[in-house]
C-alpha cells in the first residue's frame, strides 16, 4: 500500500499515513487537509510528468540511447535531471515559495518498498535560494529512468505512441498505480461564475501569468476548457455516446444520472457556448445565474459522471464536496461518489460535513450486513454504493498531524469525530437548559 509521510509543511507538523483506495480527511480550517491533498496528487502524477518530459526529450535532444552527457547534467536534458528540475518547479507551484519554509520541511511518498520520491530543502551555496528544493529519487527508479533516457523515437514528426503506451504500462508497474489524477478544488463557484468570459480570460494570459495559478487549480481549469465540448448533447447526450463502448451496467448508469438530478435539480448541457442547467420542464438556467449550490457542484458531478463512462481508471482529490449544498444533496454527491469508486476508482476527499460523514458510515455498516439480510439491506441502501471498510480510511487532521479516526471494532468512522461541535452546542443548551428550571424552581442565583 501506498505511504505518505509530511515534516513541518504548511500547518502539518508530522503525519505518516497509508493511502487506501479511499479515504477522507476532516478537521478544523487550516488544518492542512489541503496540504495533504495537494501532498498526494504531487506525488501521484509524477507518472504522467515522466511521459511527458520522455516526449519532450524525443522532440528536443539528438537521441543518444544510454548516454548522459555533461550537457545534460547541466541542463537538465537527461531524463533523470529533466524530471529533477520540474519536480522542483512543480513543488513551487503547488506549495508556493520554499523561502519561508522550515529547514527540517520534508514529504516523501512511498509508492513500493523499493520505489519512493522524497523533497527536502537544504543549503547549497550554487544556488541563490536559501532552502534549494533537493529531490531524491529511490535507486530502482534512477534505473528505471537511466534505462527509458532516449527511449522514445519520432517518426513522421510524431511520437511512436506505440512505444508511449509500453513506457506508461511499464510506469504503472513500477509505481504500483494505474490511476490518472483528477483535482476538484475548493473555490469552484468563481470559476463557473464566470464561465462564459473564462476561456478568453485564460487564452489572453501569458505563461507567467498561468504560472501563478496553483498547479492543482490550473490542471482544474484546463480540464474542463478541454472536455467541455463533449457535453453538447448533455449528460444523456454523453451517455449515449459510451452506450456499447463500456462494461458498465445500464442500472448502474441511470443510477448514477438520477442521483446527479436530485443533487444538481436539473442536468447539465454545453450549447452555444453556454452552459446551462436544463431544468425538467426543458427550461434552463444560464450556469452564471444558477444557485451556489449548483455551482460549486456542477463540475465534480460532470466529472464523475465523465471518467465514470470511460472506465479508465482515476483518482479523484474531491475538495469540500458539500460546499453550499443542503443536507439531503450532501448525502446524494456521497453516494455518487461512493457509486464511482466502487468501478476501479480511488478518492481523497475532504470535508467539514458530517452529513457526509454520516452517510458513509451507513454506506460502510450496509457492507457488513448478514447475507441472509443483503437482499432486504439492497431495497434500503443499494448495494451499488455499499462501502468495504477495507479499501476505507477515515483521517483527522488537527494539531499539526493526522490521526486515523476509524473505529477498529465497528469498522466505521468515530461517531465522536462524525460532530465534534455537537457537543458543545448541546452542553451550552443543556447548561441554560438548567439555568431556566433553577430560576423556576425558585433558587437564588
Amino acid at each position: 500500500m501506498h505511504r505518505l509521510v509530511i515534516k513541518k509543511l504548511g500547518p502539518i507538523e508530522q503525519c505518516e499515513m497509508e493511502c487506501s483506495q479511499f479515504m477522507t480527511l476532516t478537521g478544523f480550517q487550516a488544518s492542512g487537509k489541503s496540504t495533504i491533498a495537494k501532498a498526494i496528487y504531487y506525488f501521484r502524477t509524477i507518472k504522467d510528468d515522466i511521459v511527458n518530459l520522455a516526449r519532450r526529450q524525443a522532440y528536443n535532444m539528438v537521441p543518444v540511447s544510454g548516454l548522459e552527457t555533461e550537457l545534460d547534467v547541466v541542463y537538465g536534458t537527461s531524463l533523470r535531471k529533466g524530471l529533477e528540475n520540474y519536480l522542483r518547479e512543480k513543488f513551487l507551484r503547488t506549495f508556493g515559495s520554499s523561502w519561508g519554509m522550515s529547514k527540517e520541511m520534508c514529504i516523501e511518498y512511498y509508492f513500493t518498498s523499493t520505489c519512493s520520491v522524497k523533497v527536502s530543502l537544504k543549503e547549497d551555496a550554487r544556488f541563490s535560494s536559501p532552502n534549494y528544493i533537493w529531490v531524491t529519487l529511490s535507486e530502482d527508479l534512477l534505473i528505471f529512468l537511466r534505462e527509458k533516457n532516449n527511449y522514445l523515437t519520432v517518426t513522421r514528426l510524431e511520437v511512436s505512441e506505440e512505444e508511449v503506451k509500453k513506457l506508461k504500462t511499464e510506469l504503472c508497474e513500477i509505481f504500483d498505480d494505474n490511476c490518472s489524477v483528477v483535482y476538484i478544488p475548493a473555490g469552484r463557484s468563481m470559476i463557473t461564475l464566470l464561465s462564459e468570459q473564462f476561456s478568453y480570460i485564460y487564452a489572453t494570459m501569458d505563461d507567467v501569468q498561468k504560472r501563478s495559478l496553483d498547479y492543482c487549480t490550473r490542471d482544474y481549469l484546463e480540464r474542463i476548457l478541454k472536455i467541455k465540448s463533449e457535453f453538447t448533447e448533455g449528460l444523456q447526450g454523453l451517455t449515449a455516446y459510451y452506450r456499447g463502448k463500456t462494461i458498465l451496467p445500464p442500472k448502474l448508469v441511470q443510477q448514477a444520472l438520477e442521483l446527479i438530478e436530485k443533487i444538481l435539480r436539473g442536468t447539465y448541457r454545453y450549447s452555444n457556448g453556454e452552459e446551462q442547467i436544463v431544468l425538467k420542464n426543458g427550461k434552463y438556467v444560464k450556469i452564471n445565474f444558477s444557485s451556489s449550490g449548483q455551482q460549486e457542484c456542477v463540475w465534480i458531478l460532470n466529472l464523475l459522471f465523465y471518467y465514470l463512462l470511460q472506465q479508465n481508471p482515476i483518482l479523484f482529490i474531491i475538495e469540500e464536496p458539500e460546499s453550499h449544498l443542503f443536507p439531503e444533496s450532501q448525502k446524494y454527491i456521497t453516494e455518487l461518489i461512493v457509486l464511482v469508486s466502487n468501478w476501479k476508482h480511488s478518492v481523497v476527499l475532504t470535508t467539514h460535513s458530517p452529513y457526509v460523514l454520516g452517510t458513509l458510515n451507513n454506506l460502510l455498516y450496509a457492507h457488513t450486513i448478514p447475507e441472509k439480510y443483503s437482499k432486504m439491506a439492497d431495497q434500503i441502501i443499494p448495494m451499488s454504493i455499499w462501502l468495504d471498510d477495507r479499501s476505507f480510511d477515515s483521517w483527522f487532521v488537527k494539531n499539526g498531524t493526522a490521526e486515523n479516526c476509524m473505529d477498529a471494532e465497528v469498522h466505521m468512522i468515530q461517531n465522536e469525530r462524525i460532530d465534534e461541535i455537537s457537543k458543545v452546542i448541546n452542553m451550552e443548551f443543556d447548561e441554560l437548559l438548567n439555568l431556566q428550571e433553577t430560576d423556576e424552581e425558585g433558587v437564588d442565583l
